[in-house]
């Protein structure tokens, strides 16, 4: 079940001071976005796109509210079994980490007040991890960022080994454990912005239960809020400024966001085969997205003249997904236009009482800090008259919720349609898959090779003791010394092979950087 709702930001200090209009109009479930084109003899006209959404939150709307309107009608199911997910998604910059970052801890503190009141005495208890994907690879945010490894057992039920859990029973240690991970995320500078994260950031709210009150045995999940905060969707035009390994990134980052995509439209679509496997976001993700599971997608976009595009794109895509759900499967009537998870739960937060665990520091900041922060390398917005209310001559081109008639004459999108175009990019996501894995494989030779010179270097030490024994046998020494050396000179020759051809690969698509020194 998808609940698809867009949240936009105000204008920022670059964006006034470079003077672009806020180009969208808002309303409480519909937004209009007017584009600036030019006619064929450079005449300026406005066109206008509409969409209608689940839930359209505005400048003005603050955490609390979007915590209110999105999150919290779907803690309460999570203790029924249920897998929930909330994502954020939209260009760089957008206002994905701001609008993510206070929700886990307005959810863990809800969550907690309902094991404390509504499931008293019922043993369940909360557990909280924090990892990130970076280059196709696992990372533990709260051990020293420790690579992990992804495994799957015979239920297709996705595993991550090593992953540390941290039992909790309190908010605070909740947020010093979110900002000790949020520290050592990845994050660099694009052309987009110069504090953009580069991996997919994944916090889960694991609820769990132990199997009939028994301590000895281990806990098992009875369910799982996780928050995606994904790294922002970017062209290359965006990142023409930087470096081969920041492109590098960027590629790795928009083949995931693509394999999300592909799941999102296989579900909706009942399709046989979901391409779980697309990526490692999709594949950590499998149990959000299959059986009785919730998932919140918040598009956030760019108010200003100069982010058109992107704000066009993501709203598209949103748009797509939520016509989607709504589509002519008469199975599944996944989504209404008056779609509320509210609906699905018995127990209103509302109706709680509060207790002394909750009184934390996420409730002490003011509104106003919050909202200046809203991008923190940025002064607070200024409120100016919108574009869309200038006295500009509008062109009567609006268009239908999904677009028919930009895309075809015939009114007639369907989403079959979509792989052709992304097909394109089909040769350089196999090529950048290629180059990850002859990677991992490289890193995986050298540490094999590094354990087996360990294990010679011990025959050596043994060997040069019995040398040093009174009536050692000089042949036999010499044959063993002979078989060691040439032990070691064939695995490191294999070694070099296998790196000499990682740098032909690397050199072959343009990836390998003059600064490495080879």
């Amino acid at each position: 079940m998808f609940s698809i709702q867009v949240r936009k930001r105000p204008l920022n200090k670059k964006e006034l001071a470079k003077n672009e209009e806020d180009i969208i109009e808002t309303h409480s479930n519909s937004l209009t976005v007017y584009e600036t084109k030019l006619k064929v003899d450079l005449t300026e006209y406005v066109e206008k796109h509409e969409f209608v959404f689940d839930a359209v939150l505005n400048e003005e709307v603050s955490n609390d509210e979007v915590y209110r309107e999105t999150v919290e009608p779907i803690v309460p199911i999570i203790f029924q079994r249920t897998k929930a997910t909330c994502f954020a998604y939209g260009q760089t910059g957008s206002g994905k980490t701001y609008t993510m970052k206070p929700l886990p801890l307005k959810a863990s503190r809800d969550i907690l007040r309902l094991m404390h009141h509504t499931y008293r005495n019922q043993g369940f208890q909360l557990f909280v991890s924090f990892f990130e994907i970076y280059g196709g690879k696992l990372y533990d945010l709260l051990n020293d960022r420790k690579k992990l490894c992804m495994r799957e057992d015979g239920k297709q039920k996705v595993c991550i080994v090593g992953l540390q859990e941290y039992k909790v029973s309190d908010v605070e240690t909740i947020k010093e454990l979110i900002e000790k991970g949020s520290s050592t995320r990845i994050t660099g500078t694009t052309g987009a912005n110069e504090e953009s994260s580069r991996s997919h950031a994944i916090l889960q709210l694991a609820i769990k239960r132990s199997v009939d009150g028994s301590e000895s045995k281990p806990p098992r999940v009875v369910g799982k809020l996780s928050f995606i905060d994904l790294a922002g969707s970017e062209r290359g035009a965006d990142t023409t400024d930087n470096d081969k390994q920041t492109r590098m990134e960027g590629a790795e980052i928009n083949k995931s966001l693509l394999a999300l995509k592909e799941c999102i439209r296989a579900l909706d679509n009942d399709q046989g085969h979901i391409p779980f496997r697309g990526s490692k976001l999709t594949e950590v993700l499998r149990d959000s997205f299959v059986g009785d599971s919730r998932t919140v997608m918040i598009s956030c976009i760019s108010p200003s003249s100069g982010s058109c595009e992107h704000t066009l794109n993501t709203l598209r895509y949103a748009d797509r997904v939520k016509s989607l759900s709504k589509g002519t499967n008469p199975k599944k009537d996944i989504l209404s236009s008056t779609f509320n998870l509210k609906e699905s739960t018995n127990v209103p937060l509302s109706s709680v009482p509060a207790s002394n665990f909750e009184e934390d520091a996420f409730d002490s900041s003011p509104e106003q800090t919050e909202r200046d922060d809203f991008d923190a390398s940025e002064e607070p917005y200024q409120v100016g008259n919108p574009f869309w209310k200038k006295n500009w001559k509008i062109e009567s081109y609006n268009l239908s919720t999904s677009e028919d008639r930009i895309r075809k004459p015939n009114g007639q999108t369907k989403w079959k349609d979509l792989p052709k175009f992304e097909s394109k990019n089909s040769h350089s996501d196999d090529y950048l898959s290629a180059l990850l894995q002859e990677e991992e494989d490289l890193v995986n030779a050298h540490r094999k090779q590094v354990e087996e010179t360990m294990t010679i270097v011990r025959e050596e030490m043994d060997l040069l003791v019995e040398a040093d024994q009174p009536g050692n046998h000089l042949d036999d020494y010499i044959s063993r010394l002979n078989a060691i050396l040439s032990q070691k000179a064939a695995g490191i020759l294999q070694l070099q092979n296998r790196l000499a051809h990682f740098q032909k690969s690397l050199k072959e698509h343009n990836v390998f950087e003059s600064t490495c020194g080879y």
